[in-house]
Formats: C-alpha cells, structure tokens, sequence
C-alpha cells in the first residue's frame, strides 16, 4: 500500500506539472481567450471566457503538488496526520472535480445559446450604435479564428455593411467555429477528469488502509527512503511465494 501510494502520487506529480505547463501556455499564446476577454470588457458580451480555465489549470495543478507532497511524506514517514490531511483533501477535491465533469457535460447543451445569441447581440448593437471599439475587437476574433460575421457574410449584408476582405475567404461564422471548438475539447476534458477521478480514489482508499493500518500497528519500521520502500515490497513477496512453495 505504501508502494502503491507513492506510484500514484508520482503520476499526480507529473499530472500536475502538466496542467501548470498547459495553463501557461493558454495564458501566453491563446489569442481566442484575449479576444473574448476583450469582448467581455467593452460590451455586453455574456459568453464565458477560455481565459478563465488558464487559472483554474495553473491553481488545480499547484494544488495537486501539494496534495501531493502531504501523500508522499505520510507514506514514507508513515505519518497518520499527514495521510488523514491527504485523504480528507483528496475528497474534496474529488467532489470538485465530479462537479466539473458533470457541469461539462451539462454545459455542451448550452453552448450554441450562450455563443451563438450573445455573439448576434455584441455584434448587432456595434453595428446599429457604431461602436467602433467593438467591432475592432469583433474583426480580431474574425481574423484569429478565420471566421466570418456571427452566422457568416450574410451578417453584414443584412445590416447594410460592407464585410471586411477575409470574409470572401472565410465564410463560416464565427459562433459555429466557437461551438465546434468547445465541443469537441469538452469531452476530452470530461475524459481526463474521469481518469484522473479513478487514480485519486485509489490514492484515497489507499491512504485510509494505510493509516488504519499505523493505528493497529503503531511500532512499525519506517523509512524515509522510496527504494528501501519498494526493495521491502519485492523481498516480501518472494518470502511469501517461498514459503508458499
């Protein structure tokens, strides 16, 4: 069990460091998610921001290594406080996340209206009240997502404008690609929260075991060392297969 805790505390490590990288890089290099928080600055815009989920990966995974670091320590120290702070916060974080999953899934039903009519309205009012500020921000979204208008050329024409250059080149409208995008990311993130679901509640049963375990033998070895650790485990099991035999 001790083995066990520290393989998957490993895997959460390396978990971790990824969803920081991740969050970074959405941070820096994700001109989509600027766009709309531009949009979401200078007018009525409702749709929610990418830009959010930039923190909310940086803050999950730092969270994640210090969940990790309580783990590691109660398991090589066969600590019960450290092991109990673990399990207890594992637990939250698993009902957050379950949250997550299912606010995921509930929310892809709800894209098209978020997107699609917050989009026509930004787009409608810039249009009628001449705001130029605006519609600077929209033909930023346009040319980051190669897109044309909200539903295509036919918003400008209806309006009695004239469409920008890159619309006889892109014609599909910019809320369908939004859509489209979000659809097919939000199953994948729906995926990997399951996943990562699945290792913590092995981590969190394991971390129980193993402090129920201290409590019924309090006077056991313990060792700060992972190879000692492991070496234990290996030279325990060819004891039992031999005596077994």
């Amino acid at each position: 069990m001790r083995a066990m805790l520290l393989l998957l505390n490993s895997i959460f490590a390396l978990v971790a460091l990824v969803l920081i990288g991740l969050g970074i890089y959405i941070k820096v290099d994700n001109k989509f998610s600027v766009v709309l928080d531009k949009l979401s600055d200078i007018s009525n815009f409702e749709g929610q921001s990418l830009g959010f989920l930039a923190f909310v990966l940086i803050g999950g995974g730092v969270i994640t290594l210090l969940i990790c670091l309580s783990g590691c320590l109660g398991s090589l120290w066969y600590n019960r406080c450290l092991l109990y702070m673990y399990a207890i916060i594992l637990g939250i974080v698993m009902v957050i996340e379950l949250t997550g999953f299912i606010l995921a899934f509930a929310y892809k039903s709800k894209l098209e209206s978020v997107y699609r009519n917050s989009l026509k309205t930004v787009f409608t009012n810039a249009v009628q009240k001449n705001q130029t500020q605006v519609m600077n921000a929209f033909h930023d979204l346009e040319s980051a997502l190669k897109c044309c208008g909200v539903n295509g050329i036919i918003d400008y024409t209806s309006a009695g404008q004239d469409a920008p250059s890159w619309c006889y080149l892109h014609q599909e409208g910019c809320s369908n690609v939004i859509i489209d995008s979000l659809r097919k990311n939000l199953p994948i993130i729906g995926g990997t929260l399951g996943s990562v679901l699945l290792l913590e509640l092995l981590g969190f049963i394991g971390a129980i075991l193993l402090a129920v375990a201290l409590k019924i033998l309090p006077d056991v070895k313990s060792s700060s060392d992972s190879r000692e650790v492991i070496t234990d485990v290996v030279l325990n099991r060819r004891r039992n297969y031999h005596s077994f035999a």
